[in-house]
């Protein structure tokens, strides 16, 4: 049973990683927030999911070189907007971390863009996970 189990997660693991942009579009925001999971943890960073509800504007902590980074992860089909970068900021602070980002399949509006840019918030659109992610 123990290898049926390992077995699958691994499975399970390389078709987070290797999904289409097409099949991310589809994705609930649970599993958006596992695929990012995977996805940064590829890129070396150690990654701890929050809770479903309560998480305070954090999807994922990540660390990696001694710096953490709250995520909060957004599956969406139209642009993501100001209330996304304000909960990471509020997150940050409830957490006590320095750095914060965005991540989404879509795009950001501008008014997101301009709060991000004033706070120090990291923003991953459309284009960034194609790119850093290697989506084919």
């Amino acid at each position: 049973i123990i290898v049926l189990f390992l077995v699958f997660k691994g499975t399970k693991k390389q078709r987070m990683l290797n999904a289409s942009l097409a099949r991310i579009d589809r994705m609930s925001g649970v599993k958006f927030e596992e695929y990012l999971m995977y996805q940064f943890r590829k890129k070396g960073y150690r990654v701890k999911l929050t809770p479903v509800t309560g998480d305070f504007g954090a999807d994922l902590i990540l660390r990696r070189y001694h710096k953490r980074y709250i995520v909060q992860a957004k599956r969406y089909q139209g642009s993501v907007g100001i209330k996304a970068v304000q909960e990471v900021i509020g997150a940050k602070e409830y957490y006590g971390i320095d750095h914060g980002m965005v991540v989404t399949n879509s795009y950001f509006t501008k008014a997101a863009k301009e709060l991000a840019n004033a706070s120090g918030i990291e923003l991953w659109g459309r284009n960034e996970i194609i790119e850093e992610f290697n989506i084919k």
